[in-house]
């Protein structure tokens, strides 16, 4: 990374940094990264060099940040010696204790996205990938996809959870998870296939519903 390029990266963060603390108590909206882009000093021509694409390029630079930070934090974990559920518990809750430094931000942002169905989708299907890859999973057959998809489900679960709950500590929200897992665990052994979990299940339509569910609880709020 070049020097520019540091300076720039420095600067969308203190930006986001910024709006982080505006939208406790205003809308995610271009008006509110306006407002932050002036206190940060930066014009609109100078916010435009940095953001492009407004909102969108602000949520793809946060998660992006997310995910690094998330991926070398996993990277600190000794996986050599413990079960498969458990280096998935790790993985989700690894991705919570980043997204816990800006709840009320994160979840007006997560807000903006699930009106976009298939946009949330992609995003649970890449969060599940790097969690299942973190894992050591290798397999490209059926499971392979079977493997990403409940965990998308488990994951968004989790995340809803979380967002309803007061706590600071995660403590509910890990019984909550280890419960999920659980789940599936026990079905899995009960169908003795991964396909059959899906199929029987319907979990795309699961995280549909969840998707809509959250839409209505923002809309009656």
């Amino acid at each position: 990374m070049t020097i520019n390029n540091k300076l720039f990266h420095k600067n969308k963060k203190m930006l986001l940094k910024q709006l982080f603390i505006d939208i406790a108590s205003e809308s995610f909206s271009e008006k509110t990264l306006i407002l932050s882009a002036k206190k940060c000093k930066y014009s609109e021509g100078y916010l435009g060099r940095l953001f492009p694409e407004g909102l969108y390029d602000v949520k793809k630079f946060y998660f992006n940040e997310v995910e690094k930070e998330m991926i070398k934090n996993i990277n600190k974990y000794d996986y050599s010696k413990i079960r498969i559920r458990d280096k998935i518990f790790n993985g989700v809750i690894v991705r919570l204790e980043i997204l816990n430094k800006n709840k009320e931000a994160v979840k007006k942002i997560i807000a903006s996205e699930t009106d976009k169905p298939i946009n949330t989708m992609k995003n649970l299907w890449k969060i599940s990938d790097i969690i299942w890859i973190s894992a050591g999973d290798i397999s490209t057959d059926y499971n392979y996809y079977t493997k990403r998809l409940l965990l998308s489900w488990v994951y968004f679960s989790t995340i809803l959870f979380w967002l309803n709950i007061k706590e600071n500590n995660l403590t509910k929200t890990k019984l909550f998870l280890d419960r999920r897992i659980e789940e599936v665990l026990k079905f899995g052994k009960k169908s003795g296939k991964l396909k059959s979990i899906v199929n029987n299940a319907n979990i795309s339509n699961k995280i549909i519903n969840l998707i809509k569910e959250f839409n209505y609880k923002k809309t009656s709020s």
